[in-house]
């Protein structure tokens, strides 16, 4: 008997149902209007990294401020 996934079967991956399986060309092309690889050029190429890497370090900022800091249990040989 194979499992029924349901209506909902995992996560909603996105505002693209299917953004999880989007090549890096298929990215740059949405992210600057391309129809399609013919059209990127190297300027587009070192733009898009540039700006990933861009939001890469500010997430990682955020992350980071926004992380909880939770205190350690105390074991039996810590001083009060």
């Amino acid at each position: 008997m194979e499992p029924n996934p349901g209506p909902n079967p995992g996560p909603n991956p996105g505002p693209h149902p299917d953004s999880r399986h989007l090549s890096v060309v298929q990215l740059i092309c949405r992210a600057y209007g391309l129809a399609d690889a013919s059209e990127i050029t190297e300027e587009h190429i070192h733009r898009y990294v540039s700006e990933r890497r861009d939001a890469d370090e500010r997430t990682a900022r955020l992350r980071d401020r926004l992380r909880p800091w939770i205190p350690r249990q105390r074991t039996s040989g810590d001083a009060a």
